[in-house]
């Protein structure tokens, strides 16, 4: 066979044999008299299926999850193992995966390499096309990712390979991604995800893989291939932060979730899946995460920014507090004094912020510019439509006259592409 087409089951987004019961049941009383043999049991099939499914696995307790994880990893590799037996030498294997978790592909790549597969080539390709935010407020844009696979040669390398022998290769492929798919116009967190498959691919070149860590009898284990997406994922969120403040910089998790939630969706409420794959794209991070910070909420299948002055902090609990001098994350500070100018005014934010060290702090500063650059600038009835972009202008016109206004955007903001030249 010179190839192979696969779609495969996207992980736990969808339980098909549970759904098919639905279908199942009628057809047993009617397809069933003309077909008995093909409706047996009492409901559908399930312990076959390809996904990973929990609820299949209730009896290991708090394991389930992870129980249901190797599963659907073992199901696909006896999968792509027969895709490998019955594929010419020349022959490819090209597979179909999108999914939000770092885990789904984790399993996706665990199954391929170890079924002898290298991953020649990825693209992602748009499935939808791009709605209004400001009708819509959300990103409807998705895709999917194409892996085209082909058998690994049998040459052994000359040593033992490292994960951090090949980090400085993982990290120009994620970048070299993450620009090529930029201008070809992909948008949202479509575009972290499309540095999925280059992070893989240079894992799979470089099968087997090994840890520096070593295991209880001494030996190095062969890494995860979410270890590498997570290299990959490091590298986005610096060449972003970068394309953001205009400089090499960092930040903490939260607050580069929320810079990022601004610059990809442009919009205070976005797709709660949406948010989850970007959260976990910025430190690993997920929603329980954010909430408990107090950055957003979450309902009916959307997450909401809260605004600076909804953050106000209970006791020594997280988000906005005017009388804290040191904050664990960058975003706090810039949220409090954002509430300080609403609140109390310019000359009292101006007093508050040097009054903790914040008026030439670089880190800061850089914050302010970042958010200056990711929050819509757009106005209706010459009032800025979000707060957060009427409190900063005040700030920066004020105090930190350092800090670069880009023009006003349209009512209608759509996400911006990244420049990452």
């Amino acid at each position: 066979m010179t190839g192979i087409i696969i779609d495969p089951p996207y992980f736990d987004n969808v339980m098909y044999a549970e759904l098919s019961d639905f279908f199942y049941v009628w057809e047993k009383y009617t397809l069933g008299k003309v077909w008995p043999d093909l409706f047996t049991g009492e409901l559908t099939n399930k312990r076959d299926e390809a996904v990973a499914n929990p609820a299949r696995f209730v009896s290991a307790g708090k394991d389930r999850a992870r129980v249901a994880n190797d599963d659907y990893e073992a199901k696909m590799a006896a999968i792509f193992n027969e895709c490998h037996r019955v594929l010419r030498d020349d022959g490819v294997l090209t597979v179909m995966f999108t999914h939000k978790s770092a885990g789904a592909w984790d399993g996706l790549g665990s199954a391929l390499l170890q079924s002898g597969f290298t991953i020649e080539t990825s693209w992602p390709v748009n499935t939808q096309p791009v709605a209004s935010l400001h009708h819509a407020k959300k990103n409807s844009a998705e895709s999917t990712i194409f892996l085209a696979c082909r058998k690994r040669s049998n040459s052994e390398s000359d040593g033992r390979i490292y994960l951090s022998g090949i980090e400085a290769e993982v990290r120009a492929a994620a970048g070299e991604a993450l620009r090529r798919s930029s201008e070809q116009g992909l948008i949202g967190v479509d575009l972290l995800l499309s540095t999925y498959g280059p992070a893989l691919s240079v894992l799979s070149h470089h099968w087997p893989v090994h840890s520096t860590e070593t295991t209880a009898d001494g030996t190095s284990r062969l890494i995860f291939p979410e270890e590498a997406l997570n290299i990959a994922r490091e590298e986005v969120v610096r060449l972003m932060t970068n394309r953001l403040v205009g400089r090499e910089v960092s930040f903490d998790p939260h607050t580069d979730f929320v810079l990022f939630a601004w610059s990809v969706f442009a919009a205070r409420t976005f797709p709660f899946d949406d948010a989850r794959r970007l959260a976990l794209a910025t430190g690993g991070l997920d929603i329980d995460d954010l909430k408990a910070a107090k950055l957003l909420t979450a309902k009916s299948g959307n997450v909401t920014l809260i605004e600076p002055a909804d953050r106000l902090a209970r006791g020594d609990g997280p988000g906005v507090k005017r009388d804290r001098f040191s904050f664990e994350r960058l975003i706090d500070a810039v949220h409090t004094m954002l509430y300080v100018v609403g609140h109390d005014g310019l000359a009292e934010a101006r007093h508050w912020a040097d009054e903790r060290g914040l008026v030439d702090d670089d880190q800061f500063i850089a914050c302010l510019q970042g958010l200056v650059n990711a929050i819509p600038r757009s106005r209706k009835d010459g009032e800025f439509n979000v707060t957060e972009a009427a409190l900063l202008d005040r700030i920066v016109t004020t105090c930190y006259p350092g800090v670069i206004q880009i023009p006003e955007t349209p009512e209608q903001h759509e996400p911006q592409k990244l420049d990452l030249s």
